[in-house]
């Protein structure tokens, strides 16, 4: 039986071992904290997991909350008007064609782990340094990394210039679940994914099913020295809500009644940081010369902004399942890690592309409102764009691309006129 050690337990290295396990793969994931700490812990990250990534949980028979987390329908997509302008000088909504999904990751990892010790999958707890890895790489047939977006593993897999074009976080980033503050429920906008623009950055809201059932994600994200960077000295989550809603009143008007109503939903509900976008290079050397290799965010890691980072993990724990399962005996070499990652590139590559492309500072690029204004008039275009972030591999070739973008808004009117 080969044996399989996973180095952090999150969506990526557990979906990974779990898959694993129902294959009778002998597998340990290593992680810090337990279950029970995880799950009353500090929110981890606010996610959107979409079709394709919950179709592969569900496949595996763990998604255990579809029967009560909310069903996110849709996307809504505003951009801010001139400054001091109450309402949005772009607004749509889109339906996308299978419901997305927003669980708490602290749910998530927590049931994950249960449920893969009850597999029969070993855990231990530990925090494990590059200088552990050695006696992994002994102890194990196949060695991931799967640890996070951490500062500890960066030497070990370093930077790739070439397919990294930020050398610094792009955005400020302040996120928090609310809940009612009385009987009344909140707006009929939490029904579905809502993206806002703004000049100072975005604003994303989505219903969630949390730690203590449903709740509503409130996230923020601000272009560095722009309104919206303000989180550095938030000492705590009552602070977070009250800038929160100020936000919505200043860059976010048509918003500002989205938060009057609520409070937050714990006191552990709020999450203030910044992410370095970056791709590492996958494979690892040992001092011993063993190889190790890395998965989800050690490997990718993209700024929340749209939305791909869990289900960038969904696809890396199937796409290396894969290619894990086709190896069979043979020995997880070099190459074996490089086809790995390569594989799973293959699709990561457009998530990185379409989140990269939004962090540019500045307004966004002319072609790109042109297409946000037509899916005002044309169903089609708005529907075509929100499913960009359910796959966004349509976005090279078309968004990418102002020769395109604009030949497709001609070909849509035309159509439409005719």
């Amino acid at each position: 039986m080969r044996r399989i050690g996973i180095v952090g337990a999150g969506q990526a290295g557990l979906v990974l071992g779990l898959g694993l396990r129902r294959h009778g793969y002998d597998v340990t994931i290593v992680t810090e904290r337990s279950a029970e700490a995880v799950r009353g812990g500090r929110l981890i990250s606010n996610q959107c997991l979409f079709h394709p990534a919950l179709t592969r949980e569900r496949e595996l028979g763990i998604n255990f909350w579809d029967a009560y987390a909310p069903e996110i329908d849709g996307v809504s997509v505003t951009v801010a008007g001139e400054p001091g302008a109450d309402e949005p000088r772009i607004a749509w909504r889109a339906p996308f064609d299978h419901p997305a999904q927003s669980v708490d990751q602290r749910v998530k990892v927590s049931e994950w782990m249960t449920g893969f010790a009850r597999l029969g999958g070993e855990i231990r707890q530990r925090r494990v340094s590059p200088e552990d890895l050695d006696d992994y790489a002994r102890e194990f047939d196949l060695v991931l990394v799967a640890a996070g977006r951490g500062p500890q593993f960066d030497a070990l897999f370093p930077r790739n210039a070439i397919l990294s074009p930020y050398s610094e976080p792009q955005r400020s980033i302040g996120i928090l679940y609310v809940k009612p503050a009385g009987d009344e429920p909140l707006p009929a906008i939490t029904s579905g994914l809502s993206v806002n623009l703004s000049d100072g950055g975005e604003f994303f809201g989505l219903p969630v099913w949390s730690v203590d059932g449903p709740v509503y994600g409130a996230g923020f994200f601000g272009f560095p020295g722009g309104p919206l960077d303000c989180w550095d000295d938030v000492a705590d989550t009552e602070q977070h809500f009250e800038i929160a809603r100020n936000l919505l009143r200043t860059s976010f008007p048509w918003l500002a009644g989205l938060l009057e109503n609520t409070r937050p939903s714990g006191p552990l509900d709020a999450l203030r940081g910044r992410v370095q976008p970056v791709v590492r290079q996958p494979v690892g050397t040992l001092p011993s010369g063993a190889k190790v290799l890395a998965m989800g965010d050690t490997a990718v890691t993209n700024d929340p902004v749209a939305g791909q980072g869990a289900n960038m993990a969904a696809h890396a724990a199937r796409s290396y399942e894969e290619a894990i399962l086709e190896h069979g005996d043979r020995p997880f070499d070099e190459e074996f890690m490089r086809r790995a990652f390569a594989r799973y590139w293959d699709r990561a590559r457009y998530s990185t592309r379409f989140t990269n492309d939004l962090l540019e500072p500045g307004p966004p690029p002319d072609h790109l409102l042109e297409t946000l204004e037509a899916g005002q008039e044309f169903p089609e275009v708005a529907h075509r764009f929100a499913q960009l972030f359910v796959n966004p591999a349509d976005y090279l070739g078309w968004l990418t691309d102002p020769t395109a973008a604009r030949a497709y808004l001609a070909d849509v009117e035309a159509r439409t006129a005719s």
